[in-house]
């Protein structure tokens, strides 16, 4: 049944289409709409076995497929699709995004609709809105988004969540805010996402709030909102030497929201405390260095996501802070070397290192001891984490010959984010054996 009709669906389209019924961008959107909608009733169809979704899915990447790489299906069906001007794989992410969250809702109708409806209807709210009234735009890593798509995309989550909750008797204020906080932060993250990732991240993203906030005070509902608007604006209005673009803004922001939810104001500690030292105690970086996009903040936070995930899912006794920190605190290490090497060309090597490292170390370390004060983590085990992050950041410098400008700024951003990785890693294992 959900085959013939996910069929009938793009044949019908494709119909409709090539009567002049529907642009290339509006034929897209009614796919994505009408196989939400057909996955909408994946609850009422299947019960919590999962294997049958997951079938589904298969067969409707490898069928989706087949209009992108078979010649006679590309001609004929495959335009619905594919006409759009821009690369895109959110299709191919569609069902693997909604059979995620099958399995995740474990049947229950909620929690699986609810991120589902969000998909479907608001991120082609988004792109119809823009497309049609978008006046003002922004900068992502795919080209621009308008401001009124992002917008039209957090209003249409709004009602996805707040309806259903408030129908589901969870209070029609406690919805609303409910509703507000997944529909800024949903906005947020498809004003990011590049090719059609949207698809998974967007729907996973409202699953993990929905499965949380329900069982939360108001209170507690309408601080997490304040704090993701305030976060949101400062990182918007954040210009300063527009040393980064609008998408990386504003997965800082998220990020920084991510931080805070977890594990409260301490985990903001040292996030500010890098961002500070970038701007006062850092040289100045050469004129005409290329902005920086949402790679780099996405290797700066890689280390951090992996340790504040743990906080989520761990008892706040275990020291994920210490980790996270030592995360925080390699890559502040990489950045004040690489800065030292930009402003202070004449100095030997050897120098924009121990300049760079001590400047992380000595404030990264002093800020986390006067948070922590020995409860998890003692004096011997900051010295030794401390450590790891100087090894790291030497290992770094070893293998980046040129630090003042790289062949490939990306591919650097990466090698960071694993240099980051690696010693708040083996920071971490240290812990294991003092």
């Amino acid at each position: 049944m959900v085959l013939g009709a996910l069929g009938a669906l793009l044949v019908g389209v494709k119909i409709t289409q090539a009567r002049g019924g529907l642009g290339a961008e509006a034929a897209r959107k009614a796919v994505h709409v009408g196989m939400g909608v057909i996955c909408l009733t994946f609850p009422l169809l299947f019960d919590e076995n999962v294997w049958p979704v997951w079938v589904l899915a298969a067969l409707a990447v490898l069928a989706l497929g087949a209009l992108r790489a078979v010649p006679v299906l590309m001609r004929e069906i495959g335009g619905v699709l594919h006409d759009v001007n821009r690369t895109s794989l959110g299709e191919m992410y569609f069902p693997v995004g909604v059979a995620a969250v099958f399995t995740l809702a474990r049947g229950d109708a909620l929690t699986f609709g609810v991120p589902v409806a969000l998909l479907t209807f608001a991120d082609a709210a988004g792109a119809l809105v823009g497309k049609r009234w978008g006046r003002r735009f922004y900068e992502t890593l795919e080209g621009r988004k308008s401001i009124e798509g992002s917008l039209a995309v957090g209003a249409t989550a709004w009602v996805c969540v707040a309806v259903p909750l408030s129908l589901a008797g969870h209070g029609w204020l406690a919805s609303a805010f409910i509703g507000a906080i997944i529909g800024v932060f949903g906005m947020m993250v498809e004003a990011i996402s590049w090719r059609g990732l949207d698809n998974v991240f967007l729907p996973l993203a409202a699953f993990a709030q929905l499965a949380n906030y329900p069982g939360l005070p108001l209170e507690s509902l309408v601080t997490r909102l304040a704090v993701l608007i305030g976060i949101t604006v400062a990182a918007w209005v954040w210009r300063r030497g527009r040393v980064v673009d609008d998408s990386a803004r504003l997965g800082g922001a998220l990020a920084m929201y991510f931080f805070w939810a977890v594990g409260g104001w301490p985990w903001l500690i040292a996030p500010l405390i890098l961002m500070a030292s970038y701007v006062r105690l850092m040289p100045a970086g050469p004129g005409g260095m290329p902005r920086h996009n949402l790679v780099a903040v996405i290797c700066v936070g890689s280390a951090g996501l992996v340790w504040a995930v743990a906080q989520a899912f761990a008892s706040e006794a275990q020291p994920w802070l210490w980790g996270f920190t030592m995360g925080v605190a390699a890559h502040q290490a990489v950045i004040a070397t690489v800065r030292y090497s930009q402003g202070r060309p004449g100095w030997p090597r050897a120098a924009w290192l121990v300049a760079g490292t001590a400047q992380a170390v000595a404030l990264q370390g002093a800020a986390f001891a006067l948070l922590d004060r020995g409860r998890t983590v003692s004096g011997v085990e900051l010295a030794a984490g401390l450590a790891c992050v100087a090894v790291a950041t030497a290992g770094f410098v070893v293998c980046e010959p040129k630090l003042q400008m790289p062949y490939d700024l990306s591919a650097r951003w990466w090698k960071q984010g694993v240099t980051a990785v690696v010693a708040s890693g083996a920071g971490g294992a240290v812990l294991l054996f003092i």
